[in-house]
């Protein structure tokens, strides 16, 4: 199971949030895009919310609620 060890928020508009989330023994990060608080889409590599923002293209992970993040993020395994 995931720890995380920091977050920061950055707000985009006032219903627009991009969260960057480091997590315990590994140096890789996360992205949250939270749009209105009714859809997230996470990013496991900076690249891929790069070409979000810039040609709308989806990550693989989207979901409704923050509990469904908080989920994802607790037993998420990066590859190697």
């Amino acid at each position: 199971m995931n720890t995380i060890t920091h977050c920061t928020v950055e707000y985009i508009t006032s219903n627009k949030t991009l969260e960057t989330v480091s997590l315990k023994n590994t140096d890789r990060l996360l992205y949250i895009y939270n749009y209105k608080g009714i859809h997230y889409r996470v990013f496991t590599e900076l690249l891929s919310l790069i070409r979000f923002f810039e040609s709308g293209i989806e990550p693989k992970h989207t979901f409704l609620t923050d509990e469904e993040v908080d989920d994802f993020i607790l037993s998420y395994r990066f590859s190697q």
